[in-house]
């Protein structure tokens, strides 16, 4: 089948990006020819992409993909310099705004120029069937420009919550699009139920398409043999220089110390955000020798994601493991100065902090956070090649997230690497929570309760997994790897968005 996938954005950094890439690599396994319509930058670091093309879709130019019974190929389409995104970060090349800020103008003329692409792209491809993401603006995109061609509309959770729930003209955007789709897939019955609460009339065509999980990169690793392999990997990368340089940390230092947040906020621009960091292989290094509890976050630097509520709940858990924080985001800088306000012990300094990463903990609490810092290890952001290696790793993975998400593919992905996650129960997290507890029978061990407490909450959760004594843990995780690697591919994934194609 020719396939069409229109993705308005990456192919690495978050849920979304992650699953598209993944769903186009295992249709190309299969034998389908693939449209993939994004903006990725970077073709060269995918090995299932066999050409790349700026616009035009005849001057494709052939990468040195690896050998498959389909054909995958990435058009970026022109869209001018602003990308409309639903929750702010840096993405290089681009003027980024979000969703709820762009103008009338700026919405009517970026999506004009994504149909005009999307509806030339098509003809070129031959398309047969096409897939949608988000509720905006891949849907009304797509509805515009494939005419009679079928396609599935993804829902992702982001646009629901940060785009149709915030503005009225999103709703009316979503209902055009998704009126029009055969399917509307998403990545669990919560975030469907979500849509449908602005968009009743697309109640009779949903199906949820679970994520999967890259197996064969996210498996269990001995400690020392995952990040040992993963740094020697790392330092050939060219990518390290372009990443954050080890003196910013003195910096961040500096701008806490002078409670400078406009200088924090400066200092994530300051280097490549989508690089590791420069000293990130010797990190890794340091770890692999370390046999005591560590546990770790693998994601997005925004607030929205509830790291700061990590770090506060590291201040609080007794006996005190290790952590390993990998990610990229602009909020990487405060992140850094809230682990080390909580160090020193300076109620002030956590304060200040507090004003974009709000944490509520006592003096008492504060003045015993000693040590913290030096507990904490930042690599940057770690890709494909290295992630599975930092999920194997770990001890626990949290997944400590403020906002409602559709599904929460991390949590799955630390499970098969033999780390078992500790998940924020609520939205589509707590039904991930919920299957991967009933697989260990083990109710409320891999979850929290989410609020105003989720500090605490992530720290009693800690505590909870970590004081099972070794060999049982290491066995209920090695269950629940078997567990997510027989049952959670991405082909899986990939037939069902078909099977909601073909309906």
């Amino acid at each position: 089948m020719r396939i069409l996938v229109w993705h308005g954005w990456l192919l690495e950094g978050s849920g979304s990006n992650v699953y598209t890439a993944r769903v186009v690599e295992a249709w190309r396994a299969q034998g389908h020819d693939v449209l993939l319509v994004a903006q990725e930058r970077h073709p060269e670091r995918f090995p299932f992409l066999d050409a790349w093309a700026d616009g035009d879709l005849a001057a494709a130019r052939p990468l040195g993909a690896e050998p498959a019974p389909g054909r995958a190929t990435l058009l970026r389409p022109d869209i001018g310099d602003l990308l409309p995104v639903f929750v702010w970060d840096e993405y290089g090349g681009f003027r980024v705004k979000t969703f709820l800020d762009l103008t009338g103008e700026e919405l009517d003329a970026y999506l004009d120029r994504n149909v005009i692409a999307l509806r030339d792209a098509a003809a070129d491809h031959g398309t047969e069937a096409a897939i949608a993401g988000h509720a905006i603006p891949g849907t009304v995109v797509a509805r515009r420009a494939l005419g009679s061609i079928p396609y599935v509309a993804k829902i992702h959770g982001s646009d629901v919550e940060y785009a149709l729930r915030q503005q009225p003209r999103y709703v009316d955007l979503a209902r055009e699009g998704l009126e029009g789709a055969r399917s509307v897939a998403g990545a669990s019955r919560d975030v469907l139920e979500r849509l449908v609460e602005l968009v009743p009339s697309v109640s009779d065509r949903l199906r949820v398409v679970p994520p999967g999980v890259e197996v064969e990169r996210f498996r269990p690793t001995p400690r020392d043999e995952a990040l040992l392999g993963a740094a020697d990997v790392l330092e050939g990368d060219p990518d390290l220089e372009r990443g954050r340089p080890d003196h910013l940390g003195r910096e961040v230092g500096e701008a806490l110390e002078a409670g400078d947040a406009a200088g924090l906020d400066r200092l994530a621009g300051a280097y490549d955000q989508t690089a590791p960091d420069r000293g990130a292989p010797g990190r890794l290094r340091a770890l692999a020798g370390y046999d005591g509890h560590l546990v770790g976050y693998l994601g997005k630097l925004i607030p929205q994601k509830g790291v700061h509520d990590l770090l506060a709940a590291l201040a609080l858990t007794r006996p005190a493991p290790r952590a390993l924080i990998v990610g990229f985001g602009t909020f990487r800088e405060w992140l850094e100065a809230l682990a080390s306000a909580l160090d020193a012990g300076d109620p002030e300094a956590v304060a200040f902090v507090g004003e974009r990463a709000p944490v509520d903990l006592s003096a008492e609490e504060v003045a015993a956070a000693a040590g913290l810092a030096a507990r904490v290890t930042f690599t940057g952001r770690l890709d494909h090649r290295y992630a599975g290696a930092a999920a194997a790793a770990l001890d626990v993975l949290v997944v400590p997230s403020i906002l409602e998400e559709a599904f929460g593919m991390v949590a799955l992905e630390g499970a098969a690497a033999g780390a078992l996650p500790l998940v924020a129960r609520h939205s589509g997290l707590a039904e991930v929570a919920a299957a991967l507890e009933s697989v260990i029978d083990r109710p409320g061990l891999l979850s929290f309760e989410p609020g105003p407490e989720a500090p605490r909450a992530i720290a009693r959760g800690l505590e909870r997994i970590l004081s099972i004594p070794d060999p049982e843990r290491h066995d209920l995780a090695l269950g629940l790897a078997r567990h997510v690697g027989e049952g959670w591919g991405w082909e899986r994934t990939a037939n069902l968005l078909l099977e909601a194609v073909r309906s």
